[in-house]
């Protein structure tokens, strides 16, 4: 049924009984469990960024109750039970009693784990990601370092880590974290104040003067030099060392890093009483150049959002570059977030690449060669 931890599925709830929840499925391997009561809050849990997927958000409430419609929308009804020890085991975690969930089984990758929105009484109380796997179970327990350190930054626009440890009663990891995701929320966009404000903060509070050698990014681009030799694809092998060639190059100007939240999207984030909240922080690190994660949820929010191509993403740019980010040395910084976003996929993946990946690259090797050019212009 699902395509990954199907043990660990299995320990936490089997498909049966009379609690009745929606399954969703989308086009890249997505798969969601959304209860039909209380579906409104738990349809938060579903963000889609196609049409098709918003349709379906929005007529919820009536396709529910049409199951060939919902099979035309890659869906359908099933029963649901968890056990009682998990359930015992989130309420004692939340100190609350007969605990609901909507669940989101993760993205396909070697990173996939499965989330559980955890709701009582009409309020979302916090977030529960399982798996089985050791290497999950270490990026959980970094998340949780990471939620430790912004706190004592005094960044409080994440959340608080609840629990981190093995399940008693089975074999699995959990990491239970609170949140702020109730009442009115909003979706930030590319151009939302409330995302310029968080960065800056976000950057400001986190900042550290440290010689270039002995930042995270640092490390990140000699994993990138070492990761090439995955590549088989000469052109895209060529653009990256010239692009980490050009960042060894400047590095003198690079004098300041901040913390980089490591995956900052339109889906890992909300907006609530006029500030950004985010969550999802298992690909933290301390110092990265500034901006990074605007450079980031920026480019993802046009790749994946609006399918867009190497030359409106560059003409985005522009645009955005000229009204928001008129600060010195900004194509350098976003050169160095492209660097970022290779090595992270090459690492991960060692260049096993699907065609939305491939497709990727290649936008993202294009973006490098104009700024190399705009660079390059700049330091004249």
């Amino acid at each position: 049924m699902i395509n990954f931890d199907i043990s660990t599925f299995n320990k936490i709830f089997s498909l049966s009984g009379e609690k009745k929840y929606v399954e969703l499925n989308n086009t890249v391997g997505q798969r969601w469990f959304i209860p039909l009561e209380n579906h409104k809050l738990f349809l938060s849990l579903f963000q889609p960024s196609s049409i098709k997927g918003k349709i379906v958000v929005k007529t919820f409430n009536i396709i529910k109750h049409f199951p060939r419609i919902l099979n035309l929308a890659h869906a359908k009804i099933v029963s649901l039970t968890f056990s009682d020890q998990f359930c015992e085991a989130i309420d004692d975690i939340f100190q609350q009693n007969g605990c609901e969930y909507g669940i989101f089984c993760g993205s396909p990758g070697k990173h996939q784990k499965m989330t559980l929105m955890v709701v009582n009484n009409g309020k979302i109380l916090g977030y529960c990601k399982l798996s089985d796997k050791d290497y999950i179970r270490k990026l959980f327990e970094k998340e949780r370092n990471s939620l430790v350190y912004l706190h004592e930054k005094g960044i409080c626009n994440v959340p608080f880590s609840l629990y981190c440890d093995k399940l008693k009663f089975c074999n699995i990891y959990a990491f239970v974290q609170t949140t702020k995701r109730n009442g009115k929320i909003t979706i930030a966009n590319r151009f939302s104040p409330e995302l310029f404000e968080f960065i800056q903060n976000f950057n400001a509070k986190t900042v550290l003067y440290i010689p270039f050698e002995d930042s995270d990014y640092a490390k990140s681009l000699e994993r990138l030099v070492v990761n090439l030799k995955f590549l088989n694809d000469r052109e895209l092998k060529e653009c990256f060392k010239r692009g980490i060639d050009t960042i060894y190059y400047y590095r003198y100007k690079f004098n300041e890093f901040c913390a980089y939240h490591g995956d900052l999207t339109a889906w890992n984030s909300f907006i609530v009483k006029r500030q950004l909240f985010v969550f999802d922080l298992e690909y933290f690190n301390k110092s990265y150049p500034r901006l990074c994660d605007y450079f980031h949820f920026f480019t993802q929010d046009l790749l994946y959002n609006k399918n867009a191509d190497t030359e409106e993403i560059y003409k985005q740019y522009q645009i955005i570059k000229s009204k928001f980010l008129n600060i010195e040395n900004i194509d350098l910084l976003y050169l160095s977030y492209l660097l970022i976003v290779v090595d992270f996929y090459l690492n991960r993946d060692k260049a096993i690449l699907n065609n939305r990946l491939y497709r990727c690259f290649h936008i993202w090797s294009e973006l490098i060669n104009k700024l190399l050019c705009d660079v390059k212009k700049y330091n004249q």
